[in-house]
């Protein structure tokens, strides 16, 4: 289990919209498995209860702060089977009442679009009877200790949580940065430089010499706020906090060394050993030629977009000149003031209906560039590369899977559906489709590409094909496979174990079926889970079937 608090900017703080949101008001509840409120004058009533916090956050005026805390659970798909409505509203309790929430008003919701159930719940900040605002100090302490609790009482699988001699994690927002592109954030660039920083760090005399050695890695130090920050040398809106690499980087202990901070002189000339470059965090000997095509595609992406922004830009630069003229000429008229005010009203209401009118055509063109380069990040690009069933691709997406231990922050947005099959493809004789597959299977077993474990992962959606008649898939950003039944089953294809939901007999017995065509016999069902039994285990278990047959 593990807990995740999400900022919120007050500018951008909208408890009805977080709250429509976790009910998947705009979808009709497809990824919402169950929603409730708390807290609240009408409790069963869901949409009632947002107005109803949303007048007691009114009441507090003083406050210039944010008003609504977001928090996500996030479950282990193992543990899937063991979590009941009933528990879940025990879990959010005890995180409420852990973060001084008890009294408060709050809207939760479980989602299941990705491979992980998880929660999400908002509580308003603002108490409805005293209107005053509490925000828990050092929540990350607290959320860490109910997970671990939690995880104790009611059996769930046990995560690693936080200690406080454990090295400095990556902040939330480069863990988060790193999980939506599958790309290395640039504070884990400079955290893995920590022991050359460190080394030169010492050999620096004065501020000119840091700089200078800095630079050599692509880095930049300089001041921000109360500390310092470490930027990209070429591009400074990727920094990250000084401290957060080392505490011998705050600003308080270099200016105890050097003196005062003094901004670095004529960097232009020197050589770099290395710099950050944004680089894949995938470990796969494939990746090279689709990294390639991936560049080609963000770079035909921008360049595109950025050519209709321009023209955009000059039609409505000589739409502006063309009222401007106008505007001047209204305002040599030898009429009333009154009147030439209206006018120039009228003007402006004309200009802005042109340029309403100018911009139309471009938002199609803006559409058919994004169509036709529908990705924006590595990890999107694998996930459609693998939507449109690339096996490289798919592998590529489970080598971060199988090199490093997975980060299950759910994420928001999901990943493109594999083909909904057709009532008139499954009409068709059976003889034709068994066919049909059996070809497909062996085009992906011959591709030389692919390691053997590889083609066996990459036949999931086949597979699932000779199963069921009505199904969709999704591919997460870790590669794994989730199936979705008519029924609201689940079942999720990892390549090296297999899971499903607990409590639905009908997603049993279709995992059973898809395991079998996977594993053959050699497998074992473990509560909602299916592992490929090994070879020494499944020539004991024949062994055994041999003496009972004996006997």
């Amino acid at each position: 289990m593990i807990s995740k608090k999400v900022d919120i900017s007050p500018k951008n703080a909208s408890y009805a919209r977080l709250a429509e949101y976790i009910a998947d008001a705009r979808h009709g509840g497809e990824k919402c498995l169950m929603r409730w409120c708390a807290g609240c004058l009408g409790d069963d009533d869901y949409h009632e209860a947002i107005a109803d916090v949303i007048d007691v956050q009114a009441m507090n005026t003083r406050s210039r702060q944010g008003k609504t805390y977001h928090l996500i659970i996030s479950f282990r798909s193992e543990d899937e089977a063991k979590l009941t409505p009933a528990l879940f509203r025990v879990i959010e309790e005890r995180f409420a009442t852990a973060l001084g929430y008890a009294e408060h008003q709050r809207h939760c919701g479980v989602h299941k679009n990705t491979a992980n159930l998880h929660m999400h719940i908002a509580y308003s900040m603002i108490h409805p009877e005293k209107y005053t605002r509490h925000e828990p100090f050092r929540d990350y302490w607290k959320r860490d200790k109910i997970c671990r609790e939690l995880e104790w009482e009611y059996g769930l699988t046990i995560d690693n949580g936080r200690t406080k001699d454990k090295q400095r994690p990556l902040s939330a927002k480069a863990m988060l940065i790193e999980t939506h592109t599958g790309q290395q954030s640039f504070e884990s660039y400079a955290q893995g430089r920590r022991d050359s920083i460190l080394y030169l760090l010492t050999a620096a005399t004065d501020w000119q010499t840091l700089h200078e050695r800095l630079a050599r890695h692509g880095l930049v130090i300089k001041p921000r706020g109360n500390g310092l920050i470490l930027a990209d040398r070429h591009n400074q809106r990727h920094t990250a906090k000084a401290s957060m690499v080392d505490r011998a980087l705050s600003l308080k202990k270099l200016e105890e060394k050097f003196g005062l901070y003094l901004p670095a002189r004529n960097l232009g000339k020197i050589p770099e050993q290395s710099r950050y470059q944004a680089t894949p965090l995938h470990r796969s000997p494939e990746r090279g030629a689709l990294y390639a095509e991936y560049q080609q595609g963000i770079e035909k992406r921008k360049s595109g977009l950025a050519t209709v922004k321009d023209q955009e830009g000059a039609a409505i630069v000589a739409i502006k000149e063309k009222w401007a003229a106008k505007r001047r000429e209204l305002e040599r008229l030898n009429i009333a003031k009154k009147n030439r005010l209206g006018l120039l009203q009228l003007a402006h209401k004309h200009e802005a209906e042109e340029i309403a009118r100018a911009k139309l055509p471009f938002q199609s063109t803006r559409e058919d560039i994004r169509g036709e380069v529908p990705f924006t990040s590595w990890n999107g690009f694998l996930q459609y590369k693998a939507g449109q069933g690339n096996e490289i691709a798919l592998a590529i997406l489970r080598s971060k899977q199988r090199t490093a231990e997975p980060e299950r922050e759910p994420q928001s947005t999901r990943a493109k559906a594999w083909s909904q099959h057709s009532k008139e493809k499954f009409a068709e004789n059976h003889s034709k489709i068994q066919v049909e597959y059996a070809a497909r299977e062996v085009a992906a077993l011959k591709n030389e590409n692919l390691s053997c474990q590889g083609r066996k992962q990459l036949l999931a959606i086949l597979r699932m094909e000779q199963i069921a008649a009505h199904f969709s898939a999704i591919i997460d950003r870790k590669g794994t496979v989730i199936f979705s039944l008519p029924d609201g089953g689940r079942i999720m294809d990892s390549g090296k174990e297999i899971l499903f939901s607990g409590n639905n007999e009908a997603a049993r017995h279709t995992a059973v079926q898809y395991a079998q065509k996977k594993w053959g016999k050699g497998m074992h069902v473990e509560e909602n889970k299916i592992v490929r039994l090994k070879k020494k285990l499944e020539k004991e278990q024949h062994w055994k079937q041999q003496q009972s047959r004996e006997r």
